[in-house]
């Protein structure tokens, strides 16, 4: 059964995949994320891949497929290894990409090598999971177990690139990391009256995790955001990187983004924030 998994924007920054292997290498990769289980295992089989991946590309057919797969085991990202004369792939970073489970299910597939064939070191699946969640289950049990689909939720996904003081303390430090983004989606579940719901909380966690993950954005200014959610209880989980950007504009004392080197993109996403605080504003305004 295929997964639902995210793509953060560092991906698209990675060098050494994007210069040695293909687009259609790429794409295949995202797509191997769908496909594995909790413990970065799935069927390696190409003609399987093919039919799930590629089932309306005429132009590329198995023996296609099965070129990219060992493109991206030629750069480590597959291991590609047989079990009982059956084909399975790993992906040995598939938890910098993702936050996986593998303690909640028992994988279907055979366990892969200890080594891959150039002899590198391909670990399990088991020990594979982000560092922050190894970190996280050396805490207090007490702690741990509270809530615990709520809070765990926001411990992946710390490994990717930090520029400013807080994010490259939040880098070096991912037990840290962890639990700064569970203490803030803790401090705000416990003042927010009636209490958040589960599902509520765990997308929160998604948006704080990301927050985090900027590193132009410090903890105090998400800990504002989360401030300002709070009041009012018809904004979802998703307004919060907007309330954020307020709060950033405001702290720079000119209601503008701060200054920096002109960048398309940047400006185009200050725009789309710009407007959502102008909705914001209107609305406030009506009632």
């Amino acid at each position: 059964m295929a997964r639902i998994r995210s793509v953060k924007p560092e991906f698209w920054d990675d060098r050494k995949l994007a210069k040695r292997t293909s687009r259609d290498a790429r794409l295949l990769y995202i797509a191997l994320w769908n496909l594995a289980d909790e413990h970065a295992r799935l069927n390696g089989d190409p003609q399987w891949i093919k039919g799930q991946v590629f089932p309306y590309d005429d132009d590329l057919g198995v023996p296609a497929v099965e070129a990219l797969i060992k493109e991206l085991a030629a750069l480590e990202r597959v291991v590609m290894y047989d079990a009982d004369g059956d084909p399975y792939l790993f992906l040995p970073k598939l938890a910098c990409h993702q936050r996986l489970e593998p303690d909640k299910v028992k994988s279907r597939i055979p366990d892969p090598p200890p080594t891959s064939p150039n002899g590198s070191s391909a670990p399990h699946a088991v020990s594979s999971e982000p560092r922050a969640d190894l970190s996280e289950r050396r805490a207090d049990s007490s702690e741990r177990d509270a809530d615990k689909p709520a809070l765990l939720y926001v411990a992946g996904s710390m490994e990717h690139g930090a520029c400013s003081r807080d994010a490259r303390e939040r880098a070096r430090d991912p037990a840290a990391a962890t639990r700064t983004a569970n203490a803030l989606l803790e401090e705000h579940r416990r003042l927010t009256t009636p209490s958040i719901p589960r599902d509520v909380a765990r997308r929160i966690g998604e948006q704080i995790d990301s927050l985090l993950g900027d590193p132009e954005i410090s903890t105090d200014e998400i800990r504002e955001g989360l401030t300002r959610l709070r009041s009012n209880r018809k904004w979802g989980p998703g307004m919060l990187p907007n309330l954020v950007h307020e709060v950033r504009q405001e702290r720079a004392g000119t209601g503008q983004p701060r200054a920096r080197s002109p960048d398309p993109r940047q400006e185009a996403t200050d725009a789309m924030f710009d407007d959502a605080a102008r909705r914001i504003a209107a609305r406030k305004e009506i009632t």
